[in-house]
């Protein structure tokens, strides 16, 4: 029997608005799956939290309730407890009509949580206005558990908190039951100036940070509070609700009261609504909730060859690679197969790993496919929500505004955090998705797959030498590594050659060090074993552009091409980069007109609807 697709949601929690407090994706699943695949979808998604429902039958089920299993996972590992994940499950529950019920019961590693769905009285005519549609307006209220507070630092352990968020001044510094470190600092602006050091925090006790702060009387607030937590896979916690269970019990006691709005003072913001239950020690969180997307994981798919039915020739036939070309200075991607007539109202857009001929690996990039421009905050605020290291527009361009005999669109690349001027791995996503969407799909069951390649045809980008001071600085960064030689890009990166593929591998660099490093990234290789099967293995750091590590910079390749067919005197390469999800390149470096072609494969993980 063909297996189910999973549908999933992605909703912003604590918050009435897209692109605003926490993201959080909330998987409906009919049965139960692996801890190995739920944790790569989660790491897929790469936002704060993953959460999936499974529902529970009333004949396992003791509760007049509705009841769900509901688990949690960060980018890295499975947690105890999430707040705005579990309200947003909640929210989609109650807004989808999936249950005709005001309380909503899960089993989690925490015990029976319950959410309970309040009308929000204040709202006019009792109605609100979510992506197009009327519907009532609503809070969802957790119920959680109290996590309370203890005290047990030295003063070396003080010192390294303090260092480790950068600030000058700290009120009272104690720790949770559940392991986080809890800082209090003497105004909310000092909350919203902390600029933590995320290496540092690393290196601290526990599992995260909470700093909190009375806010200032006019604001509305009682007070603000910022969640850090890189061991987790996610440097700041936009909204955290678990938090509160902590930050309650604490307010609790300072302020003399029982009822709080809360603002968690993140770049993105929410708001909760909070009563303290003293006599059970329970904690009743209060938020609203914006859907922003919905999808389908397709990873259920089996392995399949791929069967292009050419619907202009009416023949059938296996197309083992296809190209796509990429003019130099332009943003116009060719192609050489006709268009798929796109959705005229919500936005269509597929999540792709490029670089790579399974799910879960490779680079991911999410492909939107626009009717028409969109404007420039809508963009980046989309390529936000998304979080993973590149999300790409696709506009077509009409034959009318054309001068090639080929399909054009207008291509441009958006990191969470800026957009950028070349993207590889994000322009073999896109060629993929178009030229699948131009097929229909035939799966068959095979020992072998046999997914076409995409050829891209990209500027070589030389390197130069003009590097002194800087050297301890970016060896420092790369924690002490044995550097062969520095470089830099045209393109503004820092070029680093080590000693070796497995000096490449093992490196452990430091994302807040490298910050401090001139240019946009770095860029680190070496040459690969001869046992291996490639040329040379790589590595790409670019925390500016709001990427620690990306997973496969096909733009990278186009400096190390040029570099290694001198070092390897050859001009055709097959090149490995070494991150924690890896990917696979075939190279050819035409020298006599300085341009690199790039060959991977790539897989369609989810496609889905943003619906904003």
């Amino acid at each position: 029997m063909a297996k189910k697709a999973v549908k999933y949601s992605v909703v912003d929690a604590f918050t009435e608005s897209a692109f605003k407090g926490n993201p959080a994706a909330v998987c409906m699943l009919g049965e139960e799956k692996d801890e190995e695949w739920l944790q790569s979808v989660a790491t897929e998604f790469n936002i704060s939290e993953t959460c999936y429902l499974t529902p529970i039958t009333h004949s396992d089920s003791d509760s007049p309730h509705p009841r769900f299993r509901l688990r949690w996972f960060t980018p890295v590992a499975e947690v105890e407890l999430c707040g705005h994940a579990t309200l947003a499950a909640a929210h989609i529950l109650f807004s989808s009509g999936l249950r005709d019920s005001n309380i909503i019961e899960f089993l989690t590693l925490s015990g029976i949580l319950t959410a309970k769905r309040v009308p929000d009285t204040k709202a006019s005519s009792g109605s609100g206005i979510q992506n197009g549609e009327t519907e009532d307006s609503f809070f969802v209220e957790l119920d959680f558990p109290a996590v309370p507070l203890i005290t047990d630092f030295s003063a070396v352990e003080v010192s390294l908190i303090s260092k480790a968020l950068n600030v000058a001044s700290v009120v009272d510094i104690q720790s949770t039951t559940s392991d986080n470190l809890f800082v209090v600092l003497p105004s909310a602006k000092a909350v919203v100036d902390v600029q933590p050091d995320f290496g540092a925090i690393e290196k601290c006790p526990g599992t995260g940070i909470i700093v909190t702060g009375a806010a200032p009387p006019e604001s509305g607030f009682d007070f603000w509070s910022r969640y850090f937590c890189p061991k987790f896979g996610i440097n700041e916690d936009p909204v955290c609700g678990s938090a509160h269970c902590s930050l309650a019990p604490y307010w609790c006691k300072e302020l003399g009261k029982y009822d709080f709005v809360a603002y968690q003072a993140s770049r993105r913001g929410g708001v909760l609504k909070i009563h303290m239950d003293e006599q059970n020690q329970r904690v009743l969180l209060q938020g609203k909730a914006f859907t922003v997307m919905e999808g389908t994981l397709l990873t259920f798919r089996p392995f399949h060859k791929l069967v292009l039915l050419l619907r202009d020739s009416g023949i059938t036939r296996e197309v083992p690679e296809v190209s796509a070309g990429l003019k130099s200075g332009m943003l116009d991607l060719l192609m050489v197969l006709g268009r798929k007539k796109m959705a005229k109202k919500a936005v269509e857009y597929s999540v792709v790993d490029a670089f790579t001929e399974s799910a879960f690996k490779g680079n991911p990039a999410a492909v939107c496919m626009l009717e028409e421009e969109k404007d420039e905050e809508w963009l980046q605020s989309v390529a936000t929500e998304f979080n993973i290291s590149e999300t790409c527009y696709l506009t077509p361009i009409t034959h009318s505004d054309s001068d090639s005999p080929h399909p054009r669109f207008r291509l441009r690349w958006f990191t969470p955090v800026a957009e950028v001027k070349l993207c590889g791995h994000a322009t073999l996503a896109a060629a993929h998705t178009l030229f699948s969407l131009q097929v229909d799909l035939a799966f068959r069951m095979a020992k072998q797959k046999n997914p076409f390649f995409i050829e891209l045809d990209f500027p070589a980008v030389p390197l130069t030498t003009d590097f002194n001071a800087e050297v301890p600085l970016i060896s420092e960064a790369l924690n002490g590594a044995s550097v062969v030689d520095i470089q830099n890009t045209t393109s503004d990166n820092l070029f680093v050659v080590l000693p070796s593929a497995k000096a490449v591998e093992d490196l452990q660099p430091d994302f807040g060090a490298i910050e401090k490093c001139p240019g946009m990234g770095i860029i680190v290789t070496g040459a690969a074993p001869p046992e291996s099967g490639f040329d040379f293995w790589s590595r790409y750091f670019c925390p500016k552009f709001g990427v620690n590590e990306d997973p496969v910079c096909g733009s990278a390749h186009c400096s190390l091409a040029p570099y290694w067919c001198k070092e390897l005197g050859k001009c055709d390469f097959v090149a490995y980069q070494a991150s924690r999800r890896g990917g696979v390149l075939k190279i050819h470096m035409d020298e006599q007109n300085q341009r690199v072609l790039l060959q991977g494969k790539a897989f369609t993980v989810m496609e889905g609807t943003i619906l904003v």
